[in-house]
């Protein structure tokens, strides 16, 4: 009961969650068509988004659903009925679903007067290449699977299993990709946006449909590859069962890399204030500019490499990865001030005066209040499951002792129990992981405030300002960026180390007692797997942003409102 109480909590907040990000960026009647068409390409972006988290995320979340009810995992080679509703058909039909009310819920026209362009728009124009042939080729592999499975043994139970199980989700998911492209094509277009603009709209959604279940295809494969290798022995799967199990991982790997290319482009509405040409940068702002992309490709990838050796000699401890992170973290912020700090000597050298900035340009620079409102939140909710984990500690690892004790079996022999007969849990609380990862998530932001404020107190570029503000909402964005991915990423561990050090949470025995506090607590700690997974995904999105601010100039007919200096805004 604990295990459905704990899932159906975890549906219903993320069903407010959808509900919030469809609702909140609406456009306001009477705003432009250059508000319109932004806002309808955040709605279509984030729908994408939330469709693309629910099929990672529903296969964590009910699986303790699956284990209470005494189901086989399906990661486990096996695929009976139940494991294959709860484990594949769950993330495959409320991705889908997502998408489909995304689709049905777009901005429709309003008024007695209907003013509809008569345009023919069909589900072929739509579908993008690229992401089509690597949902297609997933498709491929996944019946090559299932073509080899039967062909070697037709009549057997493993056979039966994954045609019953398994292979139903591949005609639910080319037959829902069918209709949602469907209802893509024949939606009104979106009041106040142009037809190139309505047409571009429809093809980043088309391409999201498909990345969606392209992802969807590559979980199926990556079952398939574990199906494969777990299959009995005689008869095996066979010469082309066994390289298509070898190829799985590394076919899901690159398939999770093939994901990230970005949508189309939607074209917005231009301003005459934001077509003029921009004139040449001068030789300090080139050598500026050169410094600054120095510093977010080469630094980056020093200070991935300086996480990594930090953590490949210590992967067995606990503390390994938050220490990891701390210093790849730290090392990247220290790489940004030691860059602020050469850029205000070259600057100096030329021009020792400093003007004030403008209060356009102060908000032109701000990162979005919603990076820092996420860095806060991941902190304050690592800092509480910290706080939380300490007071619980001592009442935990005892009942936890107890439970250990219990699965051991019963004693043949009077006395206490050997030591080497009864399984010791780990403590639930380790002081060394939380004070690291309270001073990261504590230090680092107060460390990105600092040298933000480097950066806003800097001198100016003489003769080059959009550049010179360009330079440093780049730089203001990418330490905004870095303390939040921290911040998420260390919320995610911790939760991850709960679910890992908390094996009476599973609940793989349900004939064995489990004495208080473990009776309330194995509810939230069997969801800490799956919410420290979408955490650590958040932080490698939020790092990774495809969306963030540009060192080069952007095109008016692409760039946001919010992307254009104060200059060129409208």
């Amino acid at each position: 009961m604990n295990a459905f109480v704990s899932a159906a909590g975890s549906l219903l907040f993320w069903g407010v969650v959808l509900g919030f990000m469809v609702l909140s960026v609406r456009p306001r009647p009477g705003t432009d068509a250059r508000t319109i068409t932004e806002a309808a390409q955040k709605y279509a972006r984030r729908i994408g988004i939330v469709a693309l988290a629910t099929a990672v995320w529903l296969p964590g979340v009910l699986q303790p659903v699956l284990q209470e009810a005494g189901g086989q995992l399906w990661w486990d080679g096996h695929y009976a009925l139940s494991s294959a509703l709860l484990e594949l058909g769950a993330p495959t039909v409320f991705a889908l679903a997502v998408l489909a009310v995304g689709e049905v819920t777009w901005p429709r026209p309003r008024g007695t007067v209907r003013t509809a362009r008569l345009e023919h728009r069909g589900v072929r124009e739509l579908i993008p290449g690229y992401m089509t042939g690597v949902a297609c080729f997933f498709l491929g592999y996944n019946l090559l699977v299932l073509g080899t499975t039967v062909l070697r043994d037709p009549g057997s139970i493993h056979a039966q299993q994954l045609l019953a199980g398994w292979a139903p989700w591949i005609l639910v998911t080319a037959a829902a990709v069918a209709g949602i492209l469907k209802l893509i094509s024949v939606r009104p277009a979106v009041p106040g946006t142009s037809p190139e603009a309505d047409a571009a709209l429809r093809q980043a959604a088309a391409h999201r449909v498909l990345r969606t279940a392209a992802f969807l295809m590559i979980l199926l494969a990556w079952s398939g590859g574990i199906f494969l290798g777990n299959y009995p022995s005689p008869p095996g799967p066979g010469p082309l069962g066994d390289a298509l199990r070898y190829l799985s991982l590394f076919l899901t790997f690159a398939g999770a890399a093939a994901l990230l290319k970005r949508a189309p482009r939607v074209p917005l509405p231009e301003s005459s204030a934001s077509s003029a040409t921009a004139a040449e940068s001068s030789p300090l702002a080139v050598k500026s500019m050169a410094s600054s992309l120095r510093l977010t490709i080469g630094g980056t990838l020093l200070a991935a490499a300086v996480g990594i050796g930090v953590f490949a000699p210590a992967w067995e401890y606990r503390i390994a990865a938050p220490l990891a992170l701390a210093a790849a973290a730290g090392c990247f912020t220290l790489f940004c001030a030691l860059t602020e700090y050469a850029h205000v000597r070259r600057i100096r050298k030329h021009s020792p005066g400093t003007e004030p900035l403008d209060p356009e340009a102060l908000d032109f620079l701000r990162p979005p209040r919603w990076l820092s409102w996420t860095g806060t939140a991941a902190a304050a909710l690592t800092l509480v499951v910290l706080l939380g984990s300490a007071l619980l500690g001592p009442t935990v690892d005892q009942a936890a002792r107890s439970y250990a004790e219990a699965a051991a079996g019963p004693r043949t022999t009077p006395g206490p129990p050997a030591s080497d007969s009864v399984w010791v849990p780990d403590a639930f609380f380790d002081w060394r992981f939380a004070l690291l990862t309270a001073l990261l998530v504590l230090l680092l932001p107060l460390l990105t405030d600092l040298v933000s404020q480097k950066v806003l107190e800097r001198p100016s570029l003489p003769a080059d300002r959009d550049v010179d503000l360009r330079l440093r909402r780049v730089a203001l964005f990418r330490l905004a960026r870095t303390s939040t991915a921290a911040c998420l990423a260390s919320a995610g561990l911790v939760l991850f180390d709960m679910s890992l050090h908390s094996p009476w949470a599973n609940v793989y025995n349900r004939d064995i007692p489990v004495d208080p506090p473990l009776t309330w607590l194995a509810p939230l700690v069997q969801q800490s797997n799956a919410v420290g997974s979408v955490l650590l995904l958040a932080a490698v999105l939020v790092a990774w942003r495809q969306f963030g601010p540009s060192h080069f100039p952007d095109d008016p007919r692409y760039a946001e409102r919010a992307d254009l200096p104060p200059a060129r805004q409208a």
